[in-house]
């Protein structure tokens, strides 16, 4: 074993390991004090990102003083891979943020999959948002599991706990993979609970909204914080889909210590513990989400039993320095195992 536990006196075995990386996670001081990003991240604050392919251009001109270079991004990753095998150079890679969109019957993605699937196989290895995307990922690009590691998302919210505000409404959030029509569906059997959605502007394009929800599109982080902190419930139903998605929006909730019902799904099964912490549904079953929203709606007792579980869990385990630590263990196992071969 690698690392005795995941804490930063434990992690001297990546002292030595130079990294470099397209993530500005400045959240993290234990991941600053140890990977060199593109980006100033002592300014603590989100920059303003470069394009893509300026990304994967500057990745590559800088690699050759490093050991290990994580990609962040599906474009990036890609074309930093492609201009590290064009140049004849091994890429000495480590892949964020994996392609594994549903498939679909056009050459473009078939073209994409094979470039990907190309790029995936000589890097030294992967990291997925998910315990279940292990096996996708394996299965999609014919890799041996061992190469890829699960490494836990991190809240962004930095310091968790219980917000007693609560407007009286419901909150749904986010675009990717959400499912919203399964979720009007099942409000609009409680017309009752006024209901928002913060969502991209095209999102709920052909769906017939009911009178007590509210849309809203392209609004500022701090405006969906304020209106996260401010709800009673987030109900955020999600696509059935082997990839991870939701999970942001999810422990941001769980930060603040509202009660969260969600999709059973890659990602969320991961964080949330149905009874304990929150509430899990089956896929498109718009009649449980109902029955679901209306027992927490009525029940102060049991919101309050799962936003304090939540946020426990958030405390525990979900921390950037936690989030960071495993990163850096999971780095070190994958760069040391491709030594060994």
């Amino acid at each position: 074993m690698l690392l005795a536990c995941p804490h930063t006196s434990n992690l001297r075995i990546i002292d030595a390991v130079r990294i470099l990386t397209n993530m500005a996670f400045w959240q993290s001081q234990v991941w600053t004090r140890k990977a060199d990003s593109l980006y100033d991240t002592a300014t603590q604050r989100d920059p303003d990102f470069m394009p893509w392919w300026r990304e994967a251009i500057a990745l590559w001109r800088r690699a050759p003083r490093y050991d290990v270079i994580v990609t962040m991004g599906v474009r990036e990753s890609m074309l930093y891979g492609l201009l590290c095998a064009l140049t004849f150079r091994r890429p000495k890679q480590i892949m964020c943020e994996v392609f594994i969109d549903a498939p679909r019957p056009t050459p473009s993605w078939h073209l994409k999959n094979l470039l990907y699937r190309f790029v995936a196989r000589r890097a030294i290895g992967l990291l997925a948002n998910s315990s279940a995307e292990v096996h996708t990922i394996a299965r999609r690009y014919q890799l041996d599991p061992a190469r890829i590691r699960y490494v836990p998302l991190n809240s962004n919210i930095a310091n968790p706990q219980m917000e007693s505000a609560d407007d009286g409404f419901i909150l749904s959030a986010g675009r990717t993979l959400r499912d919203y029509a399964t979720l009007l569906n099942a409000v609009r059997q409680l017309p009752e609970l006024p209901t928002s959605v913060i969502c991209g502007r095209n999102d709920f394009q052909g769906l017939e909204i009911p009178p007590h929800v509210q849309i809203f599109t392209e609004i500022p982080r701090a405006t969906y914080l304020e209106k996260l902190r401010r709800c009673r419930l987030v109900a955020l139903p999600l696509l059935n889909t082997e990839r991870a998605t939701g999970q942001v929006v999810m422990l941001e909730a769980m930060a603040m210590g509202k009660p969260v019902i969600t999709t059973r799904s890659p990602g969320t099964v991961d964080h949330l513990v149905d009874g304990e912490n929150g509430i899990l549904i089956e896929p498109g079953d718009a009649p449980a989400l109902a029955r679901e929203i209306e027992r927490l709606w009525n029940n102060p007792a049991l919101r309050q039993r799962l936003g304090e579980a939540a946020v426990h869990t958030m405390r525990e385990s979900a921390s950037a320095d936690r989030h960071a630590e495993l990163k850096l263990r999971a780095i070190a196992e994958l760069n040391a195992q491709q030594k060994r071969h």
